[in-house]
């Protein structure tokens, strides 16, 4: 471990956990994202070795999967509420795995909701736990919570700290693909370079932003379990930065993908500002038929799925269209 990330790491480690501020913050509603299924979906579950007991039907097990059903479902205020249920229950039998599990689902539940420094309390406390157990600090199931923890320092917009974390997450990760190739540690290391791909796109530095979220691509789109949701929306991406970097052509061939893939989602909410996308990118060709035909069907998903947004941007597309005719 280098010296600057042990300063990190340690620093974070000395934070205080106090269990009461951080269950009793104030919740907000935000949108399901589509980061889900690397988020809320992929927490420490499988590398502790506690899904093999999900098959136990004690009153705690089933406590936690309503949780998780609730999550899964965007209920995140019952699953909120619920949680404080299993945490107790978990207390009162002295189940330690139980309750470091818990913690998890807590923190990546708050960190769907953007709630970041809740989060990153309950990440701490998670990583506390397991290394109190003896986990080190090389352990994968830290490295899994340290990718997190950059995320949030990104999305708290201190980008030197998150750059830190991010690096030598990536460099943890690619040297345990060598020993073990498995879908868990492929999956999270394409979660980690696809945040710091972003990460780059926030300091201005697309090229760099793009070559990373390529390779997280590239590993996802191989993976058994992947919602295809998220590749359509990192296939969007993929084209938003292609276009923004003058790679028109390019921009075309993602947002196309990404189409032929969320036509099988048509209740899929943001299929219609994707079509925009591909409009704006023909536009930009000057292939003004393709153009208004793909602006059309983003108007009448606009309308279809109650998208206001969606709908404006394909009307602005269209004027754009006729002013050029």
């Amino acid at each position: 471990m280098t010296s600057r990330y042990r300063f990190f790491w340690r620093r974070l480690m000395h934070m205080k956990f106090n269990s009461k501020q951080v269950y009793e913050a104030t919740l907000h509603k935000t949108h399901r994202n589509i980061y889900l299924p690397c988020t809320l979906g992929f927490s420490l579950l499988t590398l502790m070795g506690f899904e093999k007991k999900l098959n136990a039907q004690d009153e705690l097990i089933l406590t936690i999967k309503h949780c998780i059903l609730f999550v899964q479902r965007g209920e995140f205020d019952k699953a909120e509420q619920l949680l404080h249920v299993a945490l107790k229950q978990a207390q009162q039998i002295h189940h330690q795995e139980g309750i470091t599990y818990i913690y998890d689902v807590m923190a990546n539940l708050a960190l769907e909701r953007e709630q970041y420094d809740k989060a990153k309390q309950l990440f701490v406390a998670v990583t506390q736990r397991i290394m109190a157990d003896g986990a080190t600090e090389d352990d994968l199931r830290v490295v899994h919570i340290s990718v997190k923890l950059a995320r949030i320092s990104h999305m708290k917009r201190e980008y030197t700290t998150a750059q830190l974390g991010y690096d030598w997450c990536i460099e943890k990760l690619n040297n345990a693909l060598k020993y073990d190739p498995s879908e868990a540690n492929t999956k999270l290391l394409a979660m980690a370079e696809d945040w710091y791909g972003r990460l780059f796109l926030d300091s201005d530095k697309c090229e760099i932003g793009l070559s990373y979220m390529k390779q997280a691509y590239e590993r996802m789109k191989n993976l058994v379990d992947i919602e295809q949701e998220h590749l359509v929306i990192q296939l969007n991406d993929l084209g938003t930065v292609c276009d923004r970097l003058g790679n028109v052509d390019e921009s075309i061939e993602y947002y196309s993908k990404a189409i032929d893939i969320g036509k099988n989602f048509p209740d899929m909410h943001d299929l219609g500002a994707m079509y925009v996308n591909l409009g704006r990118a023909y536009i930009k060709k000057n292939m003004l038929d393709i153009a208004r035909k793909s602006c059309g069907q983003g108007w009448k998903l606009g309308i279809k799925t109650k998208n206001n947004d969606v709908k404006h941007e394909a009307e602005l597309c269209m004027q754009e269209i006729r002013a050029m005719s």
